[in-house]
């Protein structure tokens, strides 16, 4: 069974998932390949919703940092959503995350930084 629950939604060019519950070995690998595969390529921004995840180990983590990349190549944006203060978020500042992509506290504060329909 798995513990991670993954949900997407299409905006125009913006896609949202929203990743639920824990995120490990066992759900990493298969979440970040449904992820890749629901962002068409003409998709601008894809923003990964954490607010609901309790959980995130080092393959959680790889899978983003896959994501970051291959999104790049792309020349497509990643943002991420974690709770501040909460383990995610707390994990991902330890990877220096936002390295690679912006980190935010809130979906609306991600969201806001999106332009709509390319404008």
């Amino acid at each position: 069974m798995d513990l991670v629950q993954l949900a997407i939604e299409q905006r125009g060019d913006l896609v949202i998932a929203r990743v639920s519950g824990e995120l490990d070995l066992a759900g990493a690998p298969s979440t970040g390949d449904a992820i890749g595969e629901a962002v068409p390529t003409s998709a601008r921004t894809l923003v990964v919703d954490f607010t609901g995840l309790e959980f995130i180990d080092s393959s959680g983590i790889a899978m983003l940092f896959n994501l970051a990349r291959r999104l790049g190549a792309r020349r497509q944006d990643l943002r991420v959503v974690a709770r501040g203060g909460g383990p995610v978020s707390r994990v991902l500042e330890i990877v220096e995350f936002n390295r690679a992509a912006p980190v935010y506290e809130t979906l609306d504060e991600a969201l806001t930084h999106v332009s709509p329909d390319g404008a």
